[in-house]
């Protein structure tokens, strides 16, 4: 009987530990910056959300770096996306992927006549919705304008890095000016934010020069990278500055299009082809200092942009097809 008293307490004894370590662990994951992983409620719907895209960067080439104290401290205010990968080599796919939901097959980066789409996209929905849009790339000559590159002789302007050239085909031919007089230079975006005309959705790629990315004319190395992080930065603190941010629901959301070329281990479910890249995420209604290692990649960006609209999905953007979950804990105030 002794023996069998000495049992049962032994057995509670490890009951109560347990439940205090239980409440440890609950406290820590509330902290301010704590890691979280879990499925927050529905995401607040938008009027406006911006997303710049950046260049060949892995995740720990940027987070943690001194050459990008801007890209960092936005990353510890408002949130990060730790487990968030590209999901293909080279570049070109990943846009392609970030707009339509699929690579469509483009394995290259070749010029968008060759990788022409007539796939449904994330504008082609927007426009069906009653919604606006536009392009802002860094040194693009003029609105509308069709070449690949710009200028000839040294390019900053990547027609590659501008999605929305490939699916041109997903317009009738008499509705393409329309859509290609929303491709603006991103000078543009402070005169729209000036005169509160902004679109709902503003896609911002920067050059050569200011992606990170790099060419023979740009600078090279930790320079490099320090452009990139000016670039952000200042484009960021212009929306924060802009009655849009202020009186409107709207967030920033800011990632790479693949990490340094080579092979990707990554979340095992989900397309991870691109490698491990950082995805910010800043919100002018919460959270603030939070860390998501949930596993995301381009697929769920473009669903949580969809939900973010009250749009529908496209095909790897769906959660059943591309095996992905909304980015919700980065968007909303989790409870």
């Amino acid at each position: 009987m002794a023996h069998e008293r000495l049992r049962a307490w032994g057995m509670a004894l490890a009951g109560l530990v347990m439940i205090a370590a239980l409440a440890v662990m609950t406290l820590a994951g509330c902290a301010p910056g704590a890691t979280t992983s879990h499925v927050a409620g529905p995401a607040p719907r938008y009027q406006h959300l911006f997303l710049i895209v950046m260049e060949n960067s892995s995740y720990d080439d940027v987070i943690g770096s001194s050459n990008a104290p801007r890209v960092n401290a936005l990353a510890n205010q408002y949130g990060l996306a730790t487990n968030y990968w590209g999901v293909a080599h080279p570049s070109e796919p990943n846009y392609i992927a970030l707009i339509g939901g699929d690579t469509f097959g483009v394995s290259d980066d070749n010029s968008y006549t060759v990788n022409a789409l007539t796939k449904p996209n994330l504008a082609t929905q927007l426009e069906g919705a009653g919604l606006s849009w536009k392009s802002y790339q860094q040194s693009l000559p003029y609105a509308g304008y069709t070449g690949e590159t710009y200028p000839s002789d040294s390019p900053l302007y990547a027609s590659k890095h501008n999605p929305f050239m490939n699916y041109l085909g997903a317009w009738p031919p008499s509705q393409r000016h329309q859509t290609l007089a929303r491709i603006v230079p991103d000078t543009q975006l402070a005169r729209d934010l000036a005169s509160g005309s902004a679109p709902s959705f503003s896609f911002i790629s920067p050059d050569l020069c200011h992606d990170m990315h790099g060419a023979p004319s740009c600078a090279f190395g930790p320079a490099l990278t320090r452009a990139g992080d000016t670039y952000v930065g200042e484009t960021v603190d212009m929306i924060l500055a802009s009655s849009v941010w202020k009186e409107e629901n709207a967030a920033i959301i800011i990632t790479w299009d693949e990490a340094d070329a080579g092979l990707s281990l990554g979340s095992p479910g989900i397309a991870t082809g691109g490698g491990h890249v950082p995805t910010l995420v800043i919100t002018n209604h919460g959270p603030r200092g939070t860390r998501d290692d949930t596993p995301y990649n381009h697929y769920a960006l473009l669903r949580t942009i969809e939900d973010g609209f009250g749009l529908g999905c496209l095909r790897n953007s769906c959660p059943a097809t591309g095996n992905i979950s909304p980015m919700t804990p980065l968007f909303a105030v989790t409870g």
